[in-house]
C-alpha cells in the first residue's frame, strides 16, 4: 500500500489543477475504505521517509559551502573507515539498493564529531601560526 500512497503523493505534487488533486483525493479515500489500518500504517511510514529525505536535503544544503573545501576522502577513511563513494552517497541521498542512502543516527554523530574534530584541529593550527 505504501507504494500506492507514494505514487499518489508524487502525482499530487505534480498536479496542475484542483480537478487533478480532487481525483487523487478520491483515490486516497478509496485506499482508506479498503483497509484504514493499513492505510494509516503506510501513511506513517511514508511520512517518516519524507522526513528523513528532508533531513538529508537540509544537511546537504547546510554543507554546500564547505563541500569543495573539505577532504571527504579523509573523513570517509579516518572517521567512518569507508570509501568516499559511500560518504558521497549519503551526503547526496543517492539511490542505493532501491532506497535513498542516508546516515544512521550513529553515523550522524560520527559526522558531527568528524567536523568538530577537524574544526578544532584547524583552529589550533591557525592559532599557532
Amino acid at each position: 500500500m505504501i507504494d500506492k500512497i507514494n505514487r499518489l503523493k508524487e502525482t499530487f505534487c505534480k498536479a496542475k489543477s484542483d480537478k487533478e488533486r480532487d481525483v487523487i483525493d478520491i483515490q486516497m479515500k478509496e485506499l482508506i475504505d479498503q483497509d484504514s489500518e493499513k492505510f494509516a500504517e503506510a501513511m506513517l511510514e511514508s511520512a517518516k521517509e519524507t522526513a528523513e529525505r528532508a533531513t538529508q536535503l537540509a544537511m546537504k544544503q547546510k554543507m554546500k559551502d564547505i563541500i569543495p573545501a573539505v577532504s571527504w576522502v579523509y573523513i570517509a577513511k579516518n572517521y567512518f573507515n569507508k570509501t568516499d563513494a559511500w560518504l558521497y552517497q549519503r551526503i547526496n541521498g543517492n539511490i542505493v539498493n532501491g532506497k535513498p542512502a542516508a546516515f544512521t543516527p550513529q553515523e550522524m554523530e560520527t559526522m558531527r564529531f568528524a567536523l568538530s574534530d577537524l574544526s578544532n584541529k584547524l583552529g589550533s593550527l591557525s592559532a599557532s601560526l
